[in-house]
This record gives C-alpha cells, structure tokens and sequence, in this order.
C-alpha cells in the first residue's frame, strides 16, 4: 500500500493542540490528514498520560488492507527495529529470553507485534513506551529516542490497523495462525544436530529390552542408584530432567556397560544368546617351515651385518657349517619371529657335543627366554636332530638356543655344544582356513543386530574381531574379551540416540527399521520388540499401522504419563500427578486439548474419569492443589508466572533492578504504567488476582486471612489483559482460545519426539501449520496430532 491515508489521529491533535504542545513542543499539522512517512517533522502523536492514543478511525480509508500495513510497517519500521543504535534487537534479539523477540523479517515482526497486542490504541502499546519520558519504560531502554518521524510512522500504523479491525471483525489476532508463517521461511538454514540423546527412562527400557536385565543386584536397584547420573527423575532427590548428557552420565555407563555386559556374557543371555564364546578365533594357516642357519650368526660385541638373523653371546662358527658355543652362551634371533597363529609348532635343533668329563653338553630351547626343552647331546660326530613340540600363542617371540654346562680338563677334553641350524615347522594341526574368523566375524555381526538393531559393516566386524583377539591376548579370557566388545557397542552412537545415526548410510526397509527403533522409543520408552520389527519387515503392518498399534498400547499410556509428571514438575506424589493424568487422559481417550484448562472434572489414579466440586468450575489444571501447590501468588506472582509460562508459552526475564525492588512491591505498583514492572504484571497481577479464592496451598476460600470477602477478579487493572473476568474459569476459557496455548501445547506433543519445541517462526512452520490444522479439524485431539507427527515427513526424514 502507499503511503496517502489520511493521518488517522490529526483531528485527535487538534483538539488537543492548545495543551499538548507544552509536552510535545509545536506542530505543523496538515489538515488532510495525509501521512508522509518521510516527512522529517510531522506532528507529535496524542499519546495520552495513561499511555492510549486517540484515533479517528473514520479517516483511514476504505482501501486500508491489514496486508498493506504490514507492508508499510515492513518498509518504515522494521529498519529502527534492527538496527544497532537505538533499535529493540539489542535487547529483544531471537535468542534473548525477554518476552518479546524482534526477528529479521519486517512482515513477521509485525504480525507478531500485533498478535502481542503491543500495536494497539491502548496503554501499554509500543507506541506508549516510545514516548513515555520515564526513563526505567522507555524504548529503547537507554538508548537515544527514536525520531519524530519513526514514532509518527509508529502511530499512524496502530490507528490504521484500530480502523481495519473495527471494520472487518475476525478472530482476536492472537487466537489465529499467524498469517507471517503461512509465508515460506527465507532466513538462515538451521544446520543443528538434530537428535535426542537417550533419556533415563528410555535407556532403563533399551537395557531392558536388549539384556533383559534391570539392573538390579543383590536387591539393590543400581539404576535408582544411579539416577541423577543419568539425568533422571526419582521424585526424592531428582525432580528435573536433564536436558544433555553429562561427563557424569559417561561414567555411570562405564559401570552400567561393565556389569551387564559381563553379566550376560557370563550367562550367555540378551545379545549373547545361543552364542558359543568358547570357540577359538584364530585360524589355522598352512604349514611353514623357518629356517635359522647358525654358520651366519654375528657374535655380539661386534659389528652385526645387515641381514643378521642370529646373534650369538659367545663362541665362533663351526667349520663351513655351525657355531660352536665353546663356553656358556647363547643363538638368540636377532628379530622376533611371527607365529601366526596360536597352535603347535614344532622346533628342531641341529647339533653334536664335545664330549668332556662325566655329564653331556646340556642343550636348551627357550621362548621368550623360558625355558621349553632342554637335551643331553651324546653324538659327537655328526649333527643330530634334536625335535621338541610346543604350543605357542600367536604374535612375536624370541627363540634362543642354550649351551649351559661348559667344561674342560687342560691338556685332556673340553666339553662344547656345536649348532648347526634351528628349524621351526608349523602350525602342525590340519589348516582351518578362515572358517574361524568368518565365525567370529559372524558373532559380531549378531552381537551388532541385537544390540543396534542393523548389520554390522564389514569394516565393524573386522574392528569388533579384532578387538575381541586383542583383549584375548592381553587376558585368556573368552568370556571378558567378547563382553569387552559388548561395552564398546553401549558407548556407540547408534546406542546412545534415540535415532541410530547410521540411519543416513542405509534406505528401504534397513532404514524403515532404524526409524522404528526411534518411535518406539518416544512412543513406548523402549526399543521395539522382535514381532513389531517382523510385521513392519513382511509388510504385514505399514507405518500408519504401528504408530496406531503404539499410541493404543499399555506402555504408550505408562511412557506418556512418565513424561508429562516431568513437564508438570510433579513431586511424585498423588496431588501433584494429578495434572499428568489429566493430561494422559485427554491423550488416551482423545478429548480436546482445551480440557487441559478447561476441564470440569479430574482423573484418578486409575486414569478413570471423577467429578470434582463444582468451586472448581471450567479450570482443569489451573485449580488441582498439586499444580497450585509451591507456587506462591501475591506479591510475589509464582503461580501467575508459571501458568503463563506452562501454558502459554511466556518466558520472562527478570532485570536486576527488578530483584532490587521486588521485596516492596504491591499488587497496584506492579499494574502502573510508570513501573518498569508494567509490561509483564499487566497479565501477572490480573490473573493473581484471578487466583485469589485458592491459597497456596491449593484449598478454596473465599475470605481472605482477615475475614474480608475475596475479590477474585482481573479488577480491570490493565486495560489490555486479554482474560478477564471472575475467578480463574474466566482466565481459563478465554486462554484455551489463543494461539500461544494451542501451540504450547503442540509443543508438549512435539518435544515428545525431537527433544524441543518447534522452531516455529523458522524452518518448521510448516509442519507447525499442519499440527494447528489437525488439531483445529479433530476437536483438539492431541493423539491425532501425534499420529500427525509420527507419520510427517520431518519425523521420517523424507
């Protein structure tokens, strides 16, 4: 739209001329009321001292499109939004936690300004703070004023928007889709990991699932134990829920893994079932013959050639062919020499003696320096095979040949020991192949599908082979080392998230299956069973099929309650359940969201639908003394706060200034324009009040301590609050309306899969748009909504 209304508030500024211009200093009307947008000096708006601006909504012509405005808004506004001196981003940016965040996109910044009901003619209004001259609510908060021009801009545009609404009355702005997200996200990609880490409770299930084992040793629950390690609730020590795992939560899955990892090796149970630990890994090669010639030995002390396979302590080379050992000495490989395998091997040692005195030379055969074999050498004119038989574990060892027992006479005999060769054959059993290997690598593989629920690669079964034989050598235990690749498998990725990471390399029905281990796992708090991955394997059960067949299970009912006692901060007792099981009931039997707040009934332990007293009313939620209790309401506005915050998605930042001032505050200070207080107590203190008839401990009254009748209604204390009326069903059935609540409460349904809420003014406005739209078409029915979710196309990554 172009800039030619007349200017909606100039007959307003003419009346009031002769007494505003002392406060707004002098101004040069334009009697046609034409608003030029990039007139430097125009008239000063009438804002009046309550803070609401008087406009002649007859003047705003008939052409006047809400959608022009946001354009004109986008155009003359937007600019003194985000820039840097004297804008709101500074303060208001997306990741701030105030209550209003100004974004990049001029359309969207006003759609969502409007929706806030900070662009309306009231008190309150962006407008009102702009000119305000008290410095703790002025915008920008110590900054320099925005221009003349930019509040002029700022006022015509609320005027236009009081006239288009007056003329085509719709639903409050705050109770429809945001018309800025029906247009396609255009800002920056979001490039964030997006995928849960297990929680407690689902990684209490998938140990359950995959060991069949609780943890529970010699009656001591080891994971109740263990539970802020994890990050989990138990209602006595732990009530929140951790968002992230901790180095903690690592440490107490070293002794998680440790234990039942071993526990089921040992008993060959969970992953392990049916398996044959026992059998040997390594496979037996053909036969080889080494052949180590002792005539080329190099005696130690001198210069070793290269190529040198023996090296010798003592003695000198025995003619053309063998070294004499003429004194106590040794033929050591100069090289460890590779075993390939753990087998038998067979050693034969080439040699004759010098005889001398009463005993024979004394030949030895060492491995590794231990002693395996040792001869009496009684042929002292030719070489004699002297053959010993060993098993040997596969790898490196070092062979040494002895002569032990020197001896002389002078003049008559000297005793020595003359090798010719050293003459290693094996392995001497019948050659396997790789059938050993091939078996192992199929152990892994088993190991991988029980445990990750996918094939193991071929890379991932000769690493887990190998870690298996490593762990086998360092301790010859068979048991430990596969248990040893049991541990390492619960550190994984495709463990540890919700979604198998590995999901991204596989499609078909191998990813279908990684995406079923995810959805059971938010729907049931555990992975899936062998029959649900076979029905959704042989197609007799679609995907549609088993989101139903899950949100209609025990376990969906159980998981779900378990997850709404964390987001109602239920203290684990039966009051403060109560607004869990509401929340559970609305799920399982499939009623409207609304009841949530509006509902006048409540459900018992049983998750059976009672009555409740009819004090109560239409409040669901808002009146059970187990969400009342611990949230205090005046003056220090606990309760109002989290009910905003729970069920309307408000999150507030508390200034220090505040903190300072906070212990003298009253109800009446809050609510004054003037008080930096303002514009979060204008729906804080109103729906405190609302909340008057019920204490802090959740019990109805209706006199207050002093015997004075209690008033629980808004007061009108702020003339923007968007609930008024008597008592906390007014709040109630007028909240239940709103955008906020309806997307907080998609929100809860959402979070139960992606672990967050939806980043709905970015990249998932769509599926944002489709939620708002299911719920809209069933009544409110949030089982509809996650079948919708569960079936997206985000959720199944197409």
């Amino acid at each position: 739209m172009s800039a030619t209304p007349p200017r909606p508030w100039s007959l307003a500024v003419a009346v009031l001329a002769s007494f505003a211009a002392g406060c707004l200093g002098e101004a040069s009307l334009d009697m046609q009321g034409v608003p030029d947008y990039d007139n430097p000096n125009p008239p000063p708006p009438p804002v009046q001292q309550d803070g609401s601006l008087p406009c002649d909504l007859e003047s705003v012509p008939a052409g006047v499109t809400l959608a022009g405005i946001a354009s004109d808004f986008d155009r003359v506004v937007q600019p003194a939004l985000v820039r840097e001196v004297s804008g709101c981003i500074s303060c208001h940016a997306p990741t701030s936690g105030r209550l209003f965040r100004v974004g990049l996109n001029g359309v969207e910044n006003f759609y969502a300004i409007r929706a806030a009901g900070y662009l309306t003619p009231s008190s309150g209004s962006m407008l009102s703070r702009l000119v305000t001259t008290d410095e703790s609510a002025r915008m920008p908060r110590a900054q320099p004023a925005w221009s003349a021009q930019e509040i002029a801009a700022v006022a015509s545009l609320t005027c236009q928007l009081a006239a288009v609404e007056t003329r085509q009355p719709s639903s409050p702005p705050d109770e429809e889709f945001p018309p800025a997200l029906l247009e396609a996200y255009s800002g920056p990609s979001v490039a964030t990991y997006d995928n849960p880490f297990l929680s407690y409770e689902q990684l209490k299930g998938k140990v359950k699932a995959v060991f069949n084992d609780d943890w529970v040793r010699g009656g001591q629950d080891r994971f109740a134990q263990n539970v802020g390690v994890f990050g989990g609730v138990d209602y006595k020590d732990h009530f929140v829920e951790a968002r992230v795992a901790s180095a903690d939560f690592f440490l107490g899955l070293d002794d998680l893994s440790r234990d039942v990892c071993l526990t089921a090796a040992t008993a060959k149970t969970g992953p392990f079932s049916g398996l044959d630990l026992a059998l040997p890994l390594t496979d037996i090669p053909a036969p080889s013959t080494k052949t180590y010639e002792m005539e080329a030995a190099a005696k130690d002390g001198t210069t070793i050639p290269a190529g040198t396979q023996i090296l010798a302590s003592t003695g000198g080379k025995s003619g053309s062919t063998g070294w004499n050992l003429y004194t106590t000495g040794t033929l050591t490989t100069l090289q460890p020499y590779a075993f390939p395998a753990s087998a038998t091997y067979r050693f034969t040692v080439k040699a004759k003696g010098d005889l001398c005195g009463p005993d024979l030379p004394n030949l030895q055969l060492k491995v590794d320096g231990v002693l395996v074999k040792e001869w009496a050498v009684a042929n002292n004119t030719a070489y004699a095979d002297f053959v010993h038989t060993q098993a040997v574990t596969s790898g490196d060892h070092i062979l040494t040949v002895a002569f032990t027992n020197d001896y002389g006479e002078t003049g008559v005999c000297d005793r020595n020991l003359h090798v010719d060769a050293l003459v290693v054959y094996g392995p001497t059993e019948a050659a396997t192949g790789t059938q050993r290997a091939d078996a192992a690598k199929a152990k892994v593989d088993t190991i991988y599908r029980r445990m990750l629920y996918r094939a193991a690669t071929s890379q991932e079964r000769a690493n887990g082979y190998a870690l298996v034989t490593g762990l086998l050598d360092i301790e010859a235990n068979a048991t430990k080392a596969w248990s040893g690749l049991c541990e390492g498998l619960m550190r994984a990725p495709d463990f540890l998230f919700t979604l198998p990471p590995s999901y991204e390399a596989f499609s078909g029905k191998e990813r279908d299956k990684l995406l079923l281990v995810k959805l059971a796992q938010d729907l049931l708090g555990r992975p899936p069973s062998a029959a649900d991955f076979t029905a959704l394997e042989s197609g007799t059960k679609t995907w549609e099929a088993m989101v139903d067949g899950y949100l209609a299970s025990a376990d969906f009912r159980s998981n779900y309650f378990r997850r709404m006692r964390v987001r109602t901060e239920s203290e684990g007792t039966p009051d403060t359940d109560e607004p869990a099981r509401l929340w559970t009931f609305l799920v399982e039997q499939e009623r409207p969201l609304q009841e949530l707040l509006v509902g006048d009934y409540s459900v018992d332990a049983a998750f059976q639908q009672v009555t409740r007293p009819t004090q109560h009313g239409k409040t669901g939620v808002l009146t059970m003394k187990g969400f009342i209790k611990n949230k205090p309401g005046l003056p220090h506005y606990n309760y109002a706060a989290r009910v905003m915050t729970d069920f309307m998605g408000t999150l507030y930042e508390v200034p220090a200034e505040v903190f300072d001032m906070r212990g003298a505050a009253t109800a009446s200070s809050t609510v004054d324009p003037s008080s930096i207080c303002f514009s979060c107590h204008q729906t804080l203190t109103p729906l405190a009040h609302q909340r008057l008839k019920w204490d802090d401990e959740g019990n109805y009254r209706t006199a207050d301590e002093q015997g004075v009748t209690l008033d629980d209604t808004d007061r009108n204390l702020a003339a923007t609050y968007a609930f008024k009326g008597p008592g906390m069903e007014a709040f109630a059935t007028q909240a239940v309306k709103k955008e906020a609540f309806v997307r907080r409460t998609l929100n809860a349904q959402y979070a139960l899969f992606f672990g967050r809420e939806m980043r709905h003014q970015e990249d998932e406005r769509v599926i944002y748009k489709r939620l708002w739209d299911v719920s809209q078409e069933q009544h409110g029915n949030l089982k509809a909504v996650l079948k919708t979710i569960a079936t997206s196309p985000e959720y199944l990554r197409q």
